[in-house]
């Protein structure tokens, strides 16, 4: 009767194998990190790209709603390079269509490097950011009826309407160079006031 002989593994052998399996396993491990990195990083540029546009049509819709005040009024716009102040229709503290005051401002944080858009109320002490961008850049810019930019609203010389005929907002430097465009919706008259139509 013939013997029958068993071959099983050497001990080498199983150890060429765990080698090898060691190897496929941390190059699989390495590439779920890297897709784990690079999903976080995407992850994180798509909510700041969709943040950035809804904060940015935030500032398009205050601009759109902008009203004039009254001849006599207090609260007429005024723009600077930084900083521009009047009543809107759509502010971002309030329902949409009341009637309230408000200021854009643009400053820099020197110790973050930072120039942040903040949209609050006139003597507000803390207004709210909106937007922020690395360097000391960005200003107000203003159009007029025949496209021609501002620094100033109203200009220095001569007579012209209280609204401009729209507002960019520039931010960033060099590649990064972003503008925001936006012009108010509302004829340049004012609207009528609550205690003008109890009068009437």
């Amino acid at each position: 009767m013939r013997n029958s002989q068993f071959r099983g593994f050497t001990l080498i052998e199983i150890l060429v194998v765990l080698i090898i399996t060691g190897f496929i396993v941390a190059i699989l491990l390495q590439s779920l990190q890297l897709v784990f990195r690079l999903q976080t990083h995407f992850g994180s540029e798509i909510f700041r790209t969709q943040n950035g546009a809804m904060y940015s049509d935030w500032f398009r819709e205050s601009i759109n709603g902008l009203l004039s005040d009254d001849e006599g009024g207090k609260q007429k716009f005024r723009g600077e390079r930084r900083e521009m102040s009047g009543l809107t229709l759509a502010p971002l503290d309030q329902e949409n269509g009341t009637i309230a005051s408000f200021v854009w401002r643009l400053e820099f944080d020197v110790g973050k490097g930072l120039t942040g858009l903040y949209f609050g109320v006139a003597g507000e002490e803390q207004p709210l950011q909106i937007l922020a961008w690395e360097s000391n850049s960005g200003r107000f810019i203003y159009i007029d009826a025949q496209n021609e930019a501002h620094d100033n609203w109203p200009p220095f010389l001569g007579k012209w309407p209280q609204l401009p005929k729209a507002i960019f907002l520039e931010s960033g430097t060099g590649a990064q160079l972003r503008l925001i465009v936006a012009a108010p919706r509302s004829a340049d008259i004012p609207l009528p006031r609550r205690k003008v139509i109890e009068a009437q």
